[in-house]
């Protein structure tokens, strides 16, 4: 099959790609069909959207409008309005001013949710600043003539004036939106006077206006812009533009010059779609300018996915198809099975061997590489168990001699006295002591064989220090029954008390051992009133503990003390169970000492038919 033109690999290849170009046809096809009508339908909706805008802007407008109508003729703004200040009555004005707001206005609006009017301007040329009272000189007057606001030729039509300062307010809050306003202003002509006898000056604050048609910015997905009759800006969802106070001159001129109120428009920025509605009201203008991209944005990115996906889905579909045309899925399958037994332990997980070609290999050097894991496990095992043994071997004999030597230098002190029965009962004790230390060759012995060994040798230090120390043991038997731990952990922590604590004493040396189950560790705790340590020397007896080499000329010393004992005991108990720091020591001069070993809790189920534990617990670590 190999030699020819055309195989069932390259016929499925060529099938596959055929496929992927018909496919990525249809949906290419598919996709502009979804663009356009989705372009279409977005259009609608901007355009529902400007209009609800421009719609809302009339609304508000047509408030302000209907405010103005109902102060245009007030018999109690009349009396003001007839009023002239000197430059010496400023406060006189400014008191005018509160009291015509508090009386009229305020009255005629008690939930403050109305627009009001910002100031009045009467033909005497007085300034009724209700937006600041403290911003009512002759300047704000002149800005105010200036922009129109006494205009005869405006007659009582309303006029609406282009984004610019506030300045009928003092201060500035350093927001745009805050700071910048769009005045109206509407001459007032009474009827009875025959007369113009005021202006009513609106000042909005473009935030103001923003938040009329906030909700209509978040439908467009685009900018929306409110212009008047000329093209001036008097609010923007963009705050750049507000800040500028103006639109740029070219996108002006297209609005002003537009055909259509419905147009795309090409700019350096791209290409925007463009909604233009004019009310009829207030001759504004609402713009909405929306980037094409933000239409059909997510429908290119998703057929660009769904494009990439679907060439990812084909070309997994043909390495699945070539994988199972070349025959091997099956006994790959069962070959990481077998990988997978391993990983949690299994080191009998062997495949079975068929075929005569690559996989098949594959599985013989599989099975050849358990066989020698498992025997190198096995002998790596027998080698450390037989090595901790010989270690403990060695470290077990570190106490025995040491202890037998003191121990039969007091039966010689006891033999020199005549003819004292308790000699015999000595020696007895002592070989009770010797007994529970063999334990028959186990390493692992009941915790109450050790409270025994324990106990035959406080009795020996009894006799040979008589009343000069007092042991108490408290322990709870029934709490410590059928629990197991290394021989020969209790006798050295207490020959401690003796070697140090009894060393210049001037009383009775008090030795307390408890021993309680705290979790998953049995606890030993020794408490002595002896000399106690120092602190240079205590330092050293943990560091010996630790395995720490000592000074040379402190060897010699310690090699007398506890730091041989308690060494010996940590590191049997370390070397067998893997418990960091299971020996600790604490004491203070002159007042006692605390030592504090842990063994973990250990059970005549938890070791082997040997009677062993560190042997089957490497077991399951594998």
């Amino acid at each position: 099959m190999g030699q020819r033109r055309w195989n069932i690999k390259k016929r499925i290849m060529a099938g596959f790609v055929l496929v992927l170009v018909a496919v990525s046809a249809v949906v290419a096809l598919l996709f502009r069909q979804t663009e356009n009508k989705l372009r279409t339908e977005y259009r609608r909706l901007v355009q529902r959207s400007v209009e609800s805008a421009a719609h809302r802007l009339d609304t508000f407008i047509r408030e302000i409008y209907n405010i103005s109508d109902n102060y245009a003729f007030n018999n109690q703004l009349d009396s003001y309005l007839e009023k002239e200040y000197t430059e010496e009555q400023v406060y006189q004005r400014r008191a005018d001013v509160m009291r015509m707001y508090r009386n009229i206005f305020e009255t005629s609006d008690i939930l403050q949710k109305r627009e009001k009017i910002s100031g009045i301007l009467t033909a005497k040329g007085v300034l009724f600043n209700f937006a600041d009272v403290n911003c009512d000189g002759q300047e704000v007057a002149d800005r105010l003539t200036a922009l129109g606001v006494n205009d005869p030729d405006h007659l009582m039509r309303f006029y609406w004036y282009p984004l610019q300062d506030n300045f009928m307010v003092s201060d500035a809050s350093g927001d745009p939106r805050r700071d910048k306003a769009v005045f109206g202003s509407r001459r007032v002509y009474s009827v009875w006077k025959s007369a113009y006898v005021c202006a009513h000056i609106f000042c909005v604050q473009e935030e103001d206006l923003y938040e009329v048609y906030r909700e209509n910015v978040v439908e467009t997905k685009g900018e929306i812009y409110v212009l008047d009759e000329h093209g001036n800006l008097l609010s923007s969802s963009n705050d750049e533009c507000i800040a500028r106070g103006r639109i740029d001159d070219i996108f002006r001129e297209r609005i002003l010059n537009r055909t259509e109120d419905d147009f795309t428009w090409k700019s350096g920025y791209g290409k925007f779609e463009v909604c233009v509605r004019e009310s009829e009201l207030s001759r504004w203008l609402t713009v909405a300018v929306i980037p094409q991209k933000n239409i059909t944005g997510e429908v290119n990115a998703l057929y660009l996915r769904i494009y990439v996906v679907l060439i990812l889905c084909l070309l997994g579909c043909v390495v699945v198809l070539l994988r199972m045309y070349q025959g091997f899925f099956t006994p790959v399958n069962e070959l990481n099975q077998a990988m997978r037994e391993v990983q949690m332990g299994n080191l009998n997980a062997y495949v079975k061997e068929t075929g005569r070609n690559e996989i098949a290999d594959m599985m013989r050097y599989y099975n050849n590489m358990l066989r020698s894991i498992h025997v190198h496990v096995v002998e790596k095992l027998e080698s450390e168990r037989r090595k901790k043994e010989l270690e403990l071997e060695v470290l077990v004999s570190q106490i025995n001699p040491h202890f037998l030597y003191n121990t039969l230098e007091n039966i010689v002190w006891k033999s020199n006295e005549a003819g004292h029965p308790d000699i015999g009962r000595l020696a007895a004790m002592l070989g009770r002591m010797y007994r529970l230390s063999t334990s028959g060759g186990q390493i692992i012995v009941p915790v109450k064989h050790e409270i025994e060994h324990l106990t035959a040798y406080t009795q020996i230090q009894k006799n040979r220090y008589g009343d000069a120390f007092e042991f108490d043991l408290r322990v709870d038997h029934e709490e410590i029954r059928g629990l197991m731990t290394l021989k020969i952990i209790l006798q050295p922590i207490i020959e401690n008390s003796f070697l140090h604590g009894m060393e210049g004493l001037d009383r009775k040396l008090r030795i307390r051992l408890k021993v309680r189950r705290t979790g998953d560790r049995l606890q030993l705790k020794l408490i002595d009133n002896g000399a106690g340590i120092t602190k240079e020397r205590l330092e050293e007896v943990r560091r010996r503990i630790r395995g720490g080499a000592l000074p040379q000329e402190r060897q010699t010393d310690m090699q007398r003390s506890s730091g041989i004992g308690l060494n010996n005991v940590a590191a049997r108990i370390q070397l067998y169970f893997g418990i960091e720091e299971p020996v600790r020591i604490s004491s203070i001069d002159g007042v006692g000492t605390i030592i504090v070993v842990q063994v973990p809790i250990l059970t005549k189920e938890d070791l082997d038919e040997r009677g062993e534990y560190q042997l089957q617990n490497d077991k399951k670590n594998q």
